[in-house]
């Protein structure tokens, strides 16, 4: 019997903003939509959308995904590489790129196929969306992807709001709301360029407020502000910061929420001004995230950083200057940083005494620089498959050495320092060991993908 496709969107770990904008999309357009958080609830629809934002997710989630009988789509981030999904998983078709466009044009042939030619939606194949723009489907043992799509409008966005949505916590964030994509910077690590693009485009400010509204009407209190770089927002050019933009957008966005529920997450340490600052410390929670990466020179150039460590300190200085907390984010064991350009990394971050400290060692994303430099680099040359000497009882490598040292200083060298008990102790090993696992993982997958295929 035909008629109109219904379908799942299922965001495996937490509610990510991607997955709650394509389900309010395909709801505004009348289709049948049921969001999911994980696999624990059987799957009834014609339709199942999956947006992936890890790689690991490639290996995480085949046992998964091969028990669900539905058209399979998957999006988000990991589309960076379609060849890698194909090989990892049992999939019917992936959206390259933004989706809201692709997803949409999907569900008019569906409906054209079973609707109008009468063919049953199961017996649909991925070549059956051949001629679409922005999407990849296997065919006669070949993976073929078709044209980009066109950028997505960023206009009149209103996303489907789970009703759990006030007991989400992403990093103190019951949501990361959506504020611009795309970034002109060139970081090597990042895939934030290759998946929207260099040119940074902005929603309209009064669309944003109008979603805020709608997530607070439905229980969220916490709003983080997403989009890369923050102060990005209603810039047109790299190192141009549009200041009035962001401030009115900080303004507006506090005015509902209220200051202490409002978190800017990220922030380049080059894009920074006595005005944004003053913003930051008076409409949001008062922090800052700094991408410092690396207390090396050496290594932020071979980054592609565009930052200097004479930046990062003054960056901090002047954020310190007006009572804002200051967090940085550290990247460890980066190829070709050597024991000097770590030690150069310990000694910055002993320095600056900062509020907090993220620390993780370099994942290779797949269509990045840092993914082609490490499909390149020899397992033996990789120091993530290199053995501690210094931690050797507890089966480290030299990159998790290397972050696990890092994670120590940290508690020890911030403004309030946090006393080292062997609970922490071993809780941080555990935190290294689980994202030194998870990065040999993607990385012998991205070097060998055949590897990756289902048994």
């Amino acid at each position: 019997m035909s008629h109109k496709p219904t379908i799942t969107v299922l965001t495996p770990e937490f509610y990510s903003y991607g997955a709650l904008l394509i389900a309010g999309i395909l709801q505004k357009h009348g289709f049948s939509v049921k969001l999911q958080k994980g696999f624990n609830q059987e799957i009834n629809t014609d339709i199942i959308f999956l947006s992936l934002q890890s790689t690991i997710h490639l290996l995480k989630y085949q046992e998964e995904l091969n028990d669900i009988n539905a058209f399979k789509i998957i999006g988000g981030p990991v589309t960076l590489s379609p060849e890698l999904i194909f090989r990892c998983l049992s999939v019917d078709l992936v959206v390259v790129g933004e989706g809201e466009n692709t997803i949409y044009n999907i569900l008019r042939v569906f409906e054209k196929k079973s609707i109008l030619e009468k063919i049953e939606t199961s017996t649909l194949q991925g070549s059956d969306f051949k001629d679409l723009e922005g999407v990849a489907f296997h065919e006669n043992g070949k993976i073929i992807t078709t044209s980009s799509g066109s950028p997505a409008s960023l206009d009149k966005q209103l996303s489907l709001v789970p009703t759990d949505i006030s007991s989400e916590n992403i990093r103190g964030a019951n949501v990361y709301l959506e504020t611009h994509r795309g970034c002109p910077g060139n970081c090597g690590f990042c895939g934030v360029p290759c998946f929207f693009g260099r040119k940074v485009r902005s929603r309209p400010l009064e669309d944003i407020l109008r979603e805020v509204k709608h997530f607070l009407k439905k229980g969220a209190k916490k709003i983080a502000i997403s989009g890369g770089t923050g102060s990005l927002y209603g810039s047109g050019k790299f190192k141009n910061v549009d200041e009035e933009a962001f401030i009115e957008l900080l303004q507006g966005i506090s005015n509902l929420t209220g200051p202490k529920n409002l978190t800017i997450p990220d922030i380049r340490v080059d894009l920074i001004s006595d005005d944004i600052l003053e913003a930051i410390s008076k409409y949001s929670n008062g922090w800052v995230f700094f991408g410092i990466e690396s207390g090396s020179d050496q290594i932020l150039r071979h980054m592609k950083k565009g930052i200097t460590v004479d930046q990062v300190r003054e960056a901090v200085k002047m954020a310190r200057k007006h009572n804002i907390k200051t967090a940085g984010s550290f990247i460890v064991a980066y190829p070709t940083e050597e024991e000097e350009d770590f030690q150069d990394t310990l000694d910055l971050a002993d320095e600056l005494m900062l509020d907090d400290y993220f620390i993780s060692i370099a994942e290779p994303i797949p269509g990045t620089d840092l993914g082609d430099e490490v499909t390149d680099l020899p397992l033996e040359d990789n120091i993530l498959f290199h053995e501690s000497q210094k931690y050797k009882r507890h089966n480290l490598s030299l990159a998790e050495e290397r972050a696990l040292d890092l994670m120590m200083e940290s508690y020890v060298f911030r403004s309030y320092p946090v006393p080292m008990t062997q609970n922490l102790l071993d809780n941080l090993i555990a935190e290294v060991k689980s994202q030194g696992d998870h990065i040999k993982s993607v990385t012998k997958l991205i070097k060998n993908p055949k590897k990756g295929q289902s048994e």
